[in-house]
C-alpha cells in the first residue's frame, strides 16, 4: 500500500487519482495546510500534527504501507507549534541542525532518510504519472521574442544559482534583470510581488524528485495573466503541468508564451576552487572540457573567470580566500560550515566527477566528507599540494581520498606515483593561454606591474609596503605609470587601499587589461604565487615580495625545507628572481632590486631562466580535460560492466 502524505494545493489530487486509475491501494496522511477539498470517505485518513511522528508511524504500520509520496506544499512548522511525541522528538533533535540552518531541501532529505530507516520507500511523483511531464518545446501560439531569450537565459542562470543555494526554484526576470527570487513563501507568493516580466522555474540541481517535484497548473496561468506577466519558462522532463490542456489553453486566451527548456546535461563535474589562481585554472579546464564535450553541466564554486564559463556557484570563491594560520583559526567555524555545505550538497547532485583546484586545506576536507558519506564519484585533484616544499608526510596519504592528481610541474609526477596515487603530468595552461602573449609596448614612461595577492590578508600586509615603494620609485623616476590588476573580488578593497596614495595605481579587473599592463611595463613586483607564472610566460622581469602574520611565518619557517618560495626559482634550483620575505619586504628594499631590474643586464638574466622554464611547463592545452573525461568514462564502463 502507498502512503500519501497530503499537503496543500492541487498535486496530492493528481496523486489520488492516478492511485486510483492504477488500482493501487493507499491511505492518506493530512499535514497542516493540506487541501480541504480532498475527501475520500472510504479511504484510510489520518489528522497528523508533524510532532507526533510515532502516531504517523503507528498509522502507516497498521495498514501495511511500504511506500509513501509526499504530495503537496507543506509548510514548514514552527517547534513551539508542535506537540511531540517520544519519537517525534528524537527525530526533532536528529533534524535540529536543518531546521535551524539549512533549506527546505536539505530537510526534506533528511526526513527520507529517516523514513527509510523505518522500512519505508519514499517514492517520487514522476514514477507514477510521467505522461504529466512535457518535452522541450514551445507549446503556445505566442513564442518568446528575441529580447525574451536573453531574459530567459538570464533568469535559467539565476534559477539554478538560487536552487543550488536551497533558498527556492523559480525567479522572475525582466529587461535583462532579475527582479524577485523565489522565497519560503514559494511560487505564487513571488509572481504576486510582481507586475510583469517572465516566469522561470526549474528543480534544483541537487533537487531530491521524491520529495519536491516543480509544479505549475491553470492557476499560475491565471495569476500570471492577472500580473501582467509576457510568460513561463518551465524545464523539460522534471516539472508537473497539472491539466496540460487547460494550462496551454488558458496561456493561448491570455496571450503568454510557455516555454519548455532542457537545462540538464549528460554530464555533471561538480569543480571548487578557493582562490584566484584556482578560479583561472578552472576556468581554462571547463572551456577546455566544453570543447571535447559540449553536453556537460558545472556545479561547484569559482569567481568570475568560472562563472564566465556558466559554473552554477554555490557561494562567492571570496569566502575561502584565507591564507596563513593565525587567519584561518579566526574564521574556522566559519569555513567548517562550507565544507559540509559542500560535501551535502556534492552529495545530493550526485556529479559524474569531483574537481578540487589547490587549496588543500579545503578541498581535502570536502573529499574526506563525501568518501565518509558514501559518494561514489571519482575525485580529482589539479595542483598538487607542494610537499617537496613542506609537510612531506602528507604525500602518502593523498591516495586515500583523491582517485586521480592532476600536476603543474614535471617533477612532481615521480613524486607521487610512488605513493600509489594516478598522477598526470598536465602542464601549466597559462604556457599555453593566447591572451598572454608578449608583445612590450614602446613607452616614454617606466611602466611597473603591483601584484599584491588575491586574499584579503595578503592584500593588509603588502599594500602599505607598496604604497611607500611607489612613493620612492616616483620621486627618482615621475614619469613612472602603475597598473595593478587584481580580481573582481578583490577590486573594491584594492580601491580602498588604494584611495589614500599620493601617486595612484591604474586598478583593472579584465584579463586583457592586464596583460596591456605586462606589455606596457618594464617591471613588476609581485607576490608569491601562481601569477609569477604568468610573468614567466609574458617574460617580464620582476621581483618577489611576501609578508605573512608573525606566527604563521615562524612555524612555515621551522616546517619549510626547501630554500625558495618562489616557482621560478624553485625550478631553476638558483636565485633567478629577488625573494623579500617578512622582514626584508620594506619599500626600501623593494626600490633597489626594482632599480637593479631596469639594467638590461639583469632583465636579460632573468628572460634566460624564463624561457627554460616556458619550455618545461608547456604541453597540449587539452591533456587535462582529457585526463577528467577519460576518467568519466572509466567509471561508465565500470557501472555498466557485467558483474
Amino acid at each position: 500500500m502507498i502512503g500519501i502524505i497530503c499537503g496543500g494545493g492541487d498535486y496530492p489530487h493528481l496523486v489520488i487519482k492516478t492511485c486510483q486509475e492504477q488500482k493501487r491501494e493507499f491511505c492518506l496522511v493530512f499535514i497542516s495546510g493540506y487541501d480541504k477539498s480532498i475527501d475520500y470517505p472510504d479511504v484510510p485518513r489520518f489528522f497528523a500534527n508533524l510532532g507526533r511522528i510515532g502516531e504517523i508511524l503507528h498509522f502507516l504500520k497498521l495498514h501495511e504501507v511500504t511506500q509513501i509520496i509526499f504530495a503537496g506544499r507543506i509548510v514548514r512548522p514552527s517547534l513551539f507549534d508542535l506537540s511531540f511525541d517520544m519519537t517525534g522528538f528524537k527525530w526533532a533533535l536528529r533534524l535540529c541542525k536543518e531546521l535551524l540552518f539549512c533549506g527546505d531541501d536539505a530537510l526534506l532529505r533528511k526526513v527520507a532518510e529517516l523514513v527509510h530507516e523505518q522500512g519505508l520507500q519514499v517514492i517520487s511523483g514522476d514514477e507514477l504519472f510521467k505522461y504529466l511531464f512535457l518535452s522541450e518545446g514551445i507549446y503556445t501560439k505566442v513564442a518568446p521574442s528575441k529580447s525574451d531569450m536573453e531574459d530567459i537565459r538570464i533568469g535559467i542562470s539565476a534559477a539554478l544559482h538560487l536552487g543550488l543555494q536551497d533558498i527556492g526554484q523559480a525567479v522572475v526576470v525582466s529587461d535583462g534583470k532579475i527582479i524577485a527570487k523565489e522565497d519560503v513563501r514559494g511560487t505564487d507568493a513571488m509572481i504576486d510581488r510582481c507586475y510583469e516580466g517572465i516566469l522561470v522555474k526549474l528543480s534544483k540541481p541537487q533537487q531530491d524528485l521524491r520529495m519536491d517535484l516543480p509544479t505549475i497548473g491553470p492557476d499560475t496561468i491565471e495569476n500570471l495573466h492577472n500580473h501582467g506577466y509576457r510568460g513561463a519558462v518551465i524545464e523539460d522532463n522534471k516539472t508537473i503541468v497539472l491539466d496540460e490542456e487547460t494550462v496551454i489553453q488558458k496561456a493561448n486566451e491570455y496571450g503568454l508564451f510557455l516555454q519548455v527548456v532542457k537545462v540538464r546535461h549528460k554530464r555533471k563535474v561538480f569543480i571548487m576552487a578557493g582562490e584566484a589562481s584556482g578560479d583561472y585554472l578552472g576556468g581554462r579546464l571547463m572551456k577546455d572540457i566544453k570543447k571535447l564535450d559540449e553536453d556537460t553541466e558545472f556545479c561547484g564554486i569559482g569567481g568570475s573567470y568560472m562563472e564566465q564559463v556558466g559554473i552554477i556557484s554555490l557561494f562567492s570563491i571570496s569566502e575561502l580566500s584565507l591564507i596563513g594560520i593565525k587567519e584561518v583559526i579566526g574564521k574556522i567555524w566559519h569555513v567548517w560550515k562550507l565544507i559540509r555545505k559542500t560535501a551535502r550538497t556534492i552529495k545530493y547532485y550526485q556529479p559524474d566527477v569531483i574537481i578540487g583546484i589547490d587549496s588543500s586545506g579545503f578541498t581535502h576536507r570536502v573529499y574526506k566528507a563525501v568518501k565518509r558519506m558514501g559518494v561514489k564519484a571519482p575525485v580529482i585533484h589539479y595542483v598538487a599540494p607542494p610537499v617537496w616544499a613542506w609537510r612531506k608526510w602528507r604525500a602518502a596519504r593523498l591516495h586515500k581520498f583523491i582517485d586521480k592528481l592532476l600536476v603543474l610541474f614535471p617533477f612532481e609526477k615521480e613524486i607521487f606515483s610512488k605513493y600509489n596515487l594516478d598522477t598526470a603530468f598536465v602542464g601549466h595552461p597559462v604556457m599555453v593561454d593566447n591572451d598572454f602573449i608578449s608583445q612590450p609596448e614602446e613607452c616614454k614612461q617606466i611602466g611597473v606591474t603591483l601584484l599584491p595577492g588575491s586574499r584579503a590578508s595578503e592584500l593588509e600586509l603588502h599594500m602599505p609596503v607598496l604604497k611607500k615603494f611607489v612613493e620612492l620609485f616616483s620621486l627618482k623616476y615621475p614619469e613612472a605609470q602603475f597598473f595593478l590588476p587584481t580580481t573582481r573580488e578583490m577590486a573594491p578593497l584594492i580601491k580602498k587601499f588604494v584611495s589614500g596614495w599620493s601617486v595612484k595605481p591604474i586598478v583593472s579587473t579584465k584579463k586583457l587589461k592586464k596583460v596591456k599592463a605586462y606589455n606596457s611595463s618594464k617591471l613588476a613586483v609581485a607576490a608569491s604565487g601562481t601569477v609569477t607564472l604568468e610573468l614567466t610566460k609574458m617574460n617580464l622581469p620582476f621581483v618577489v615580495m611576501y609578508k605573512t602574520s608573525e606566527f604563521t611565518y615562524r612555524l612555515v619557517k621551522w616546517l619549510i625545507h626547501v630554500p625558495y618560495i618562489c616557482l621560478v626559482n624553485i625550478l631553476s634550483h638558483e636565485t633567478v628572481v629577488p625573494e623579500l620575505i617578512q622582514d626584508d619586504c620594506t619599500a626600501e628594499n623593494l626600490m633597489k632590486h626594482a632599480e637593479n631590474l631596469l639594467q638590461p643586464q639583469e632583465q636579460q638574466r632573468q628572460q634566460f631562466f624564463f624561457q627554460k622554464i616556458r619550455s618545461q611547463l608547456t604541453v597540449a592545452r587539452s591533456i587535462a580535460a582529457e585526463e577528467v573525461l577519460r576518467t568519466i568514462k572509466n567509471r561508465e564502463t565500470e557501472e555498466v560492466a557485467p558483474e
